[in-house]
């Protein structure tokens, strides 16, 4: 009886630690998002967790319950690279003051995969002159999203020849939303009207 309880105890511990390891790899891969900056904060998270599995020391001092969790955050700080993101850094001190920093390994592996997963959505360019902000983009995701059935991945490429609106570019395919584009197809209307010529031209003239 003693040993089915083990199990269960063993089976509800190891999903516990399973869902946590998800939470925390979509938490980052939500903040990375935010920031667009994906493939930056894969890299830098790399980078931070190489550091920890290579060093067993600092390891150890990252896990020991006697020591103080600024002290910590603070030891980690010195010992990541200047160039690392304010995010990754965020990250590491979230693993840190939750207690999770040992399992920053499958954390990490769960990340690249979700990143993986994120990769293969269509990507959906949205080129503007200006950077879009954050409500536009999402509004602009639900309105394709909801047209193509799919759940596109969008990117904004700044564009200082844009005049105007902004370039829709799905694979191969643009959508023209610019200014630009419809003064262009204004021209061509009009040159596609029957003026009559130089009747058209002595009339006004009368």
């Amino acid at each position: 009886m003693s040993n089915n309880n083990d199990n269960l105890s063993g089976s509800t511990n190891s999903r516990e630690i399973k869902n946590k390891i998800d939470y925390y790899a979509r938490c980052f891969l939500d903040i990375a998002k935010a920031e667009r900056a994906v493939d930056r904060f894969e890299e830098d998270f790399k980078q931070l967790k190489d550091a920890v599995i290579n060093n067993l020391d600092l390891k150890k001092f990252l896990t020991d319950p006697s020591v103080e969790k600024p002290e910590k955050i603070k030891t980690a700080f010195e010992i990541i690279d200047k160039d690392t993101t304010n995010t990754v850094r965020a990250a590491m001190a979230i693993m840190i003051t939750m207690d999770v920093i040992e399992s920053i390994q499958p954390i990490y592996n769960k990340f690249v995969l979700l990143v993986n997963e994120l990769k293969t959505q269509i990507l959906v360019e949205v080129i503007s002159a200006i950077e879009i902000d954050e409500n536009l983009m999402n509004e602009i995701k639900k309105t394709i999203d909801k047209r193509t059935k799919l759940n596109v991945r969008l990117k904004n490429v700044i564009d200082k020849n844009i005049i105007g609106g902004l370039l829709i570019k799905i694979g191969d395919k643009v959508i023209d939303l610019s200014i630009k584009s419809k003064i262009s197809d204004l021209r061509t209307r009009l040159h596609s009207l029957e003026f009559g010529g130089e009747e058209f031209v002595s009339s006004n003239k009368d």
